[in-house]
């Protein structure tokens, strides 16, 4: 597959934000790694900003992507629950520089000013309906608070973790358990969940 070189552009601004952060993205770095000119990367995309805006909207949509697992009626409620966080992690895992800019108070690029809409409008929602099909529960204060326990429970060990192994903090890796991502679901879920599972 021949790759173009708005691609390769693309890529090799990925690659630099994942190794140095965004704050560590130049053009001239970018047109280095994609064997590019700096007036090819202005003509595609007119400035640094809208090119990182542009790279992260892609990553931001392996995030949205995982939402259309809630919608996978067929699976038990628990199980597309399960799949929804084992495939968000995955993308969190991938891409920890971005989830620190999204949680963190920096000042957001247009990409993910449009990940935090689509999330406060149809991720909640989706999330929402599947904590309603497990427990029951209508009231959406707490079904808010169970989502915000799920995401800090397990969400938030593993990005941190990400990130002590990519700052190659070993002191730090002590304090997060070697079990796998799936297998801290089973082990929440197995508590979290007991109530309305167990028969």
């Amino acid at each position: 597959m021949i790759t173009s070189t708005k691609e390769k552009i693309l890529n090799a601004t990925l690659e630099l934000i994942k190794a140095e952060g965004i704050e560590g993205v130049t053009i001239r770095k970018i047109a280095g790694l994609a064997g590019a000119n700096i007036a090819l990367i202005n003509y595609y995309f007119g400035s640094k900003e809208k090119l990182i805006s542009e790279t992260l909207k892609i990553q931001l949509d392996s995030f949205r992507e995982a939402f259309t697992v809630l919608d996978e009626k067929e699976l038990p409620p628990l199980a597309r629950l399960k799949k929804f966080i084992l495939e968000y992690t995955f993308s969190l895992q991938e891409h920890p520089e971005l989830v620190k800019r999204l949680l963190g108070q920096d000042s957001l690029f247009e990409s993910q000013t449009e990940y935090v809409r689509f999330f406060k409008r149809q991720g909640f929602e989706k999330i929402n309906a599947v904590l309603t099909e497990i427990t029951g529960e209508i009231n959406r204060e707490t079904t808010l608070l169970m989502m915000q326990q799920i995401f800090a429970a397990i969400l938030s060990p593993v990005v941190k973790a990400s990130f002590a192994q990519k700052h190659e903090a070993s002191d730090d890796l002590d304090f997060y358990p070697s079990a796998s991502v799936e297998e801290q679901i089973d082990l929440f879920f197995d508590h979290y969940f007991y109530k309305y599972t167990a028969h």
